[in-house]
């Protein structure tokens, strides 16, 4: 019985292999202009907890077997940077981040602009009035995230706040929360959901059904 199970799973697994190749050939990559995070606050956190942030992003942006499904393709980030301030440099008055997104798309020729922001990031401890209290820690945090879908023309910008004031705690820190509030912006986003599905048909696919229709 153990042996036909494992035969069922290799057939399984080799009929996949087979069929990625050619679910990869018969469509074009979403093209993803994915920034690393903005961040607007005046205290900045430490590039261990600016990874643990991207990270989340990146995971919502997985696509498993991509190096051969070739779903997406991102966009390099000197490319995306410099998208950003000619873009930046074009528009008048006070630019707001979410309003760059689209010409960003645009200039970058970019399926989906993904831009994290951390616009508050502060805490600071003191002592308490009261002598059987010990250090106070206060902490705040925001995130933002704004995604554009340039094949659907649609902008959506997401917030998530949070603040502590209370004796000393590890969930309190300003790193927890804005992880935390990193956390429910993308799942509030739905950013996986941007994602191509995997049999999404190419737009020479389309005029290839249409010509056939026609015929």
């Amino acid at each position: 019985m153990r042996n036909i199970i494992t035969r069922s799973c290799i057939t399984m697994l080799m009929l996949l292999l087979l069929a990625v190749p050619a679910l990869a050939a018969g469509r074009q990559p979403q093209r993803i202009a994915q920034f690393p995070l903005v961040i607007e606050s005046w205290q900045q956190p430490d590039a261990s907890v600016q990874d643990q942030l991207e990270t989340k992003i990146d995971r919502a942006l997985h696509v498993p077997l991509n190096e051969t499904l070739k779903a997406v393709e991102f966009i390099p980030e000197k490319d995306c940077l410099a998208a950003w301030d000619e873009a930046e440099g074009q528009l008048t008055g006070k630019v707001r981040i979410k309003d760059l997104a689209k010409p960003i798309a645009e200039k970058l020729n970019a399926d989906l602009v993904v831009i994290p922001v951390l616009a508050e990031y502060e805490q600071y401890t003191t002592m308490s009035w009261y002598w059987d209290r010990g250090m106070i820690l206060h902490s705040r945090a925001e995130v933002q995230l704004i995604v554009y879908d340039r094949t659907k023309d649609k902008l959506v910008h997401k917030k998530a706040s949070d603040f502590f004031d209370d004796e000393y705690s590890s969930a309190g820190t300003a790193s927890y929360l804005a992880l935390n509030c990193m956390e429910r912006v993308v799942n509030d986003a739905n950013l996986h959901g941007f994602l191509w599905p995997l049999d999404r048909s190419t737009p020479v696919a389309d005029d290839a059904k249409k010509v056939s229709t026609k015929s």
